[in-house]
């Protein structure tokens, strides 16, 4: 295991300096900066580590930022997407088991079961589903952030490589991902986890995807998902514009100093790679309630927790998705972490925030499994 880069105090500064603000008339945490209390800054440690980029993105020409849903488009955002930026810094000795199941094609479908150390009988469990753009990413990039949940709070977690587009047009990875679902309330007794206790968790893409279980879940009527995390999840990709979620700059609090990296991290907002779905998932029914939970009515849903950074592209229909299950009589917990804009699920022991995000999804999973 390597050390983090960040002390423990940073981490510890993060709880203590929480506190909460009332947007759009819902209670939101916020998380700050643990050092730094410029308003609209990027933290410190993400900024270094976009400046460089920043820099090369400015001199580069327009021809070469180009994006398109095309096979070296795709191939060349998998590079970005698929590396794995976490440092090991969780316990070797939780067990890792490799299966599969199969998919509705009679496709298999890769699972990972993480073990925690102190095994128990009917502990809560973490179904988490990665994100990338739904074609991209590989559960090996949140693995450090699934262990680090998995041996904190004793959850037995399962973590699924579903069929990536463009290869496998939409709704195949859904398809897996809610087949998942399944499998694992069949088989989750068997290595030590709570059917009854499922929270279904996944980031960016991967929180469309969440949303999409639990919305066939409750289609189905089978009571398989006791709670949902949507970290910085993707849930407005028809553009649905109101008051909540249409998208503008003006949203955002914005360090001047730190602007040009800021927007660089946004990927180009709403004219971004997010307009580009469509095309990759090889669909043009994106008004749909599953690509598209926004438009949908929300009644019914489990406990969820939502959780976005305050400089993140996808932060303005985050906050609106929230509002809507809010007003819907959703038990809704919404956490912005300030500074920090999107994928931190990704930096286990890199930033102290990704680990503090570890932590509440651990409290939530314990909170919604007693």
């Amino acid at each position: 295991m390597e050390n983090k880069r960040y002390s423990e105090e940073l981490l510890k500064k993060i709880s203590e300096k929480q506190y909460v603000e009332k947007i759009y008339g819902m209670d939101v945490l916020m998380k700050p900066i643990p050092d730094c209390d410029i308003g609209g800054a990027m933290d410190t440690r993400l900024y270094n580590d976009n400046k460089k980029m920043a820099m090369i993105m400015r001199f580069m020409p327009k021809s070469m930022m180009k994006m398109d849903a095309s096979p070296k488009t795709i191939e060349k955002l998998r590079g970005m997407f698929n590396g794995i930026k976490s440092i090991p810094v969780s316990s070797e000795d939780i067990e890792i088991i490799s299966t599969s199941f199969k998919g509705l094609d009679d496709n298999d479908v890769p699972m990972k079961v993480y073990l925690p150390l102190e095994r128990k009988e009917k502990a809560p469990v973490l179904y988490y589903i990665h994100g990338g753009g739904f074609f991209g990413g590989h559960s090996g990039v949140v693995e450090q952030f699934v262990k680090m949940i998995v041996e904190k709070y004793n959850i037995v977690a399962f973590s699924i490589d579903y069929r990536l587009t463009p290869e496998n047009p939409y709704p195949k990875g859904h398809e897996d991902c809610y087949e998942g679902l399944k499998w694992i309330y069949e088989h989750a007794l068997e290595y030590g986890g709570d059917p009854e206790k499922i929270v279904v968790a996944g980031d960016s893409a991967g929180g469309n995807l969440t949303q999409y279980c639990s919305t066939r879940n409750l289609e189905d009527g089978k009571n398989m998902v006791r709670g949902q995390i949507l970290l910085y999840p993707t849930v407005n990709m028809a553009a649905i514009d109101d008051d909540y979620a249409h998208w503008s700059l003006d949203k955002y609090t914005i360090y001047p100093k730190h602007k040009r990296v800021i927007e660089m991290s946004m990927m180009g907002g709403e004219n971004g790679m997010s307009t580009l779905l469509f095309d990759i998932l090889k669909t043009k029914d994106i008004d749909n309630k599953y690509l598209t939970p926004y438009g949908m009515d929300v009644k019914g849903m489990p406990p969820t927790l939502v959780t976005v950074g305050e400089h993140d592209f996808l932060k303005v229909e985050c906050l609106a998705f929230a509002k809507k299950l809010s007003d819907a009589g959703v038990d809704t917990t919404t956490i912005v972490y300030r500074g920090m804009g999107h994928a931190y699920a990704d930096n286990i022991g890199v930033y102290p925030q990704s680990e503090d995000c570890a932590n509440e999804l651990g409290k939530f999973i314990v909170k919604v499994s007693e």
